[in-house]
């Protein structure tokens, strides 16, 4: 068994970018765009912090030309800071709880850069979901991770800045097995972010090949601190494997002090179309 890193994920995931590993579909897309103000954007500061909630959304209840899918974004976040080398840093998720009947598929995101005057300073679409599919009831986020996470330096934050996501998810035509986990540890990794560490049981008949690993962090108050994967190949029928998952490239604030809880979530990779 061996372990694949993020970048890895990301050659991966572009090898079968013209391949579904769901049932196909030509199900209709629902796409929306949520506007996440920083809340001292306009005196351009680099360690600014933003939260906003459903209700600054006049219509955050969505559904499809069918109106199977269902969803309403039932928390959002957006934060951006000065690292230890002098760059720009920014984290943001945007929280979907499915009030549906049907299962989810978040499809994919795009998390926009803009200033005050709604001007586009930058574009990241390599955005993760945890988990890829959520069941009615459940929650799922967009969330941006290692790869995502810089400011450009020709960026200029004089004018303000805020996050916008443009979502898009859609009718699940499958479900990914997801995996028992067992063993987890949360402790204090060796430059000082939060780690956790656990093992992953295959208790089907069958070898996966690919499966991702998505950790989600609370504070006292059950609101997400941070988001952070980590992917693991070859897990064989009736086996286990282990992981480590890092918050090093995760939200600043996340800290061994700030974590009250966490969830992990180790699911097969899922694409569909």
């Amino acid at each position: 068994m061996r372990k694949t890193s993020f970048w890895g994920l990301a050659v991966v995931m572009s090898v079968f970018a013209a391949f579904s590993l769901g049932s196909g579909s030509s199900e209709p897309t629902s796409t929306e765009s949520v506007k996440i103000e920083s809340d001292n954007s306009a005196s351009g500061k680099s360690d600014g912090t933003s939260d906003s909630s459903s209700d600054k959304n006049e219509d955050n209840s969505k559904a499809d030309s069918e109106g199977d899918v269902q969803y309403e974004i039932t928390d959002t976040s957006f934060e951006y800071y000065t690292n230890s080398i002098g760059s720009i840093e920014y984290y943001g998720y945007v929280e979907i709880t499915n009030t549906g009947s049907c299962n989810i598929y978040l499809k994919d995101a795009t998390f926009d850069l803009e200033d005050d005057n709604e001007h586009l300073l930058q574009s990241d679409s390599f955005i993760s979901s945890a988990p890829s599919v959520i069941k009615p009831g459940e929650k799922g986020y967009f969330y941006n991770g290692l790869g995502s996470n810089l400011i450009d330096d020709g960026v200029s934050l004089d004018n303000g800045i805020n996050l916008v996501p443009q979502i898009k998810v859609m009718k699940a035509t499958g479900e990914p097995t997801r995996f028992e986990v067992t063993d987890t540890e949360l402790r204090e990794g060796n430059y000082g972010s939060p780690k956790v560490t656990g093992r992953i049981v295959n208790d089907t008949t069958e070898d996966v090949g690919y499966l991702y690993i998505n950790v989600i962090f609370y504070d006292a108050n059950g609101k997400v601190l941070a988001i952070t994967g980590t992917s693991v190949t070859d897990l064989t029928a009736g086996g286990k494997t282990s992981f480590e998952c890092d918050a090093m490239f995760a939200n600043e604030n996340a800290s061994m002090s700030s974590i009250a809880d966490y969830k992990v979530i180790a699911e097969e990779t899922y694409m569909q179309f």
